[in-house]
């Protein structure tokens, strides 16, 4: 779809990295279009990235505990802290009970919102600032300790910012739920 993978470690099942936000935002946008065309995309829907509510969400799958498993995490569970050394097929660890794979570790995934201060007092579902600088970041990386992979850690870069640990995971939703 986009003519070329930019990813420093490549692989038919290892995830696309050295992405910026734009090159992301651009992605979903092509293939929004592409299964438009293709009759597979029902009207109303777009392919986008989750905002960093909706990523929470998705990787706490229920808990309020540290990871989506426990308060501790092991080797076993998530590519982190450089044990493996690199990134790693999206469905080596076991998933949250949601299903969903690789939500601690393997790459940093861009979030829609602008890194920003949450608001004050309690929210539901919210959305970042309307502007900023750097965009969201969640899931910590192979690259990164422990910690760094918590349900609730965050972090912030240029939407230009590219780098072998700075992946994306793709979010379908309706076009009225869709933030930028």
């Amino acid at each position: 779809l986009m003519a070329s993978n930019p990813s420093h470690f490549k692989g038919a099942t290892l995830p696309v990295e050295q992405v910026t936000w734009k090159d992301v935002t651009e992605f979903c946008k092509k293939l929004t279009q592409m299964e438009k065309a293709a009759g597979r995309l029902p009207e109303g829907w777009v392919y986008t990235l989750p905002t960093e509510a909706q990523w929470e969400y998705a990787c706490r799958a229920g808990t309020t505990t540290a990871y989506s498993f426990g308060d501790e995490i092991t080797p076993k569970q998530a590519n982190f802290d450089g044990n493996v050394g690199k990134t790693t097929d999206g469905l080596q660890y076991p998933a949250n009970v949601w299903g969903f794979h690789d939500m601690h570790g393997n790459v940093w995934e861009w979030c829609s919102d602008w890194y920003g201060d949450y608001p004050d007092g309690s929210a539901s579902d919210p959305v970042g600032p309307s502007d900023g600088t750097r965009r969201v970041l969640r899931g910590g990386s192979w690259y990164d300790y422990g910690r760094s992979l918590r349900s609730a850690n965050r972090h912030g870069d240029s939407p230009d910012y590219r780098y072998y640990y700075l992946g994306f995971r793709l979010s379908l939703q309706t076009a009225t739920e869709k933030t930028e």
